[in-house]
């Protein structure tokens, strides 16, 4: 009787070859059964397999080859040797799933766990995308773009950065109207039609003497919003801000990052660090304009180039 073997441990397009850091449990592994081997190469290839499985695809799983093993597990050519130490407990944990490869139950849930991660990211930066495209070109109630929540797009495909339609000119947009130009001062008016015994109404005290009344001091703007991402236009490059706790890529950034030869999930990646950096610690409160932040993600970007690629 043919044994049924169950289903692949996590989905067959999970890709975390960009992910450095995997999680790992330090309780449940120091409370472990691995933790007592006698064999310390045993317990070796144990946790080194997790490591080289994050990095394999579908994430948490290996190929059920000893020849392939040996090599990915630090044996070389010594395939004899790699089978006495797999005999002996190296790959304690992993199961052979019908789709031909061996998975671990434990590195698959923190590789699942990623890859939802990872989505929500991507998620969240095409949310800002098409809510920036909506500011851009005015729209909202039926006529905006929208986004759907996070399981419906998941639902759809997870689809990403794909053309937005681009509305003509509204039809209830008003026609341009000239602005009224204010006299800048009150003296400019005599001498331009008025005598000198006539008073200016908006300049007459309110007790009826002679001088002119005080100016009232013009209200305080309000203070610019932080840099988000998507409101780049309102603040028209000048405003000289801090970078929003909720700040995501714009757009045109990640087009630039990409054309640069990044990855999207590098620029993902390095987005989020970026907004770390900048949001927490060290970078906390740092005001720029958004020609700054542009500036400063292009230089991010650089560095991290010249550190890890």
């Amino acid at each position: 009787m043919t044994e049924t073997r169950p289903a692949p441990l996590a989905p067959a397009e999970v890709d975390l070859r960009d992910f450095a850091f995997m999680p790992l449990d330090v309780l449940r592994l120091r409370d472990s059964d691995l933790s007592c081997v006698e064999d310390a190469e045993v317990f070796r290839c144990a946790v080194l397999s997790w490591c080289v499985a994050w990095h394999q695809t579908p994430a948490a799983s290996l190929p059920d080859d000893d020849t392939l093993l040996s090599r990915l597990l630090g044996f070389g050519r010594d395939v004899k040797g790699w089978k006495r130490i797999r005999a002996a407990g190296g790959l304690r944990g992993w199961i052979e799933c019908d789709d031909g490869r061996l998975y671990h139950p434990v590195v698959a849930e923190k590789a699942r766990d990623a890859w939802r991660g990872k989505l929500e990211q991507r998620w969240r930066t095409e949310a800002a995308r098409v809510k920036k495209h909506n500011q851009r070109h005015r729209l909202d109630g039926d006529s905006a773009v929208v986004m759907p929540e996070f399981d419906e797009w998941m639902s759809l495909g997870c689809p990403w950065g794909q053309s937005l339609p681009v509305p003509g000119t509204r039809s209830d947009c008003p026609e341009r109207q000239p602005t009224p130009v204010p006299r800048e001062i009150a003296s400019k008016g005599q001498g331009e039609g008025q005598g000198q015994g006539q008073g200016d109404l908006l300049n007459t005290p309110p007790d009826g003497g002679s001088g002119p009344a005080p100016r009232a001091e013009p209200p305080a703007p309000p203070p610019a919003p932080p840099f988000d991402g998507t409101n780049a236009e309102a603040l028209n490059g000048k405003a000289v801000v801090p970078i929003a706790v909720n700040w995501a890529l714009p757009e045109q950034w990640g087009i630039d990052a990409e054309a640069l030869g990044w990855r999207p999930a590098e620029v993902e990646r390095e987005a989020e660090k970026f907004r770390q950096y900048w949001t927490a610690g060290t970078g906390k409160g740092t005001r720029r304009s958004v020609k700054g932040w542009r500036q400063s993600w292009s230089t991010w970007l650089d560095k991290a180039a010249r550190n890890h690629r």
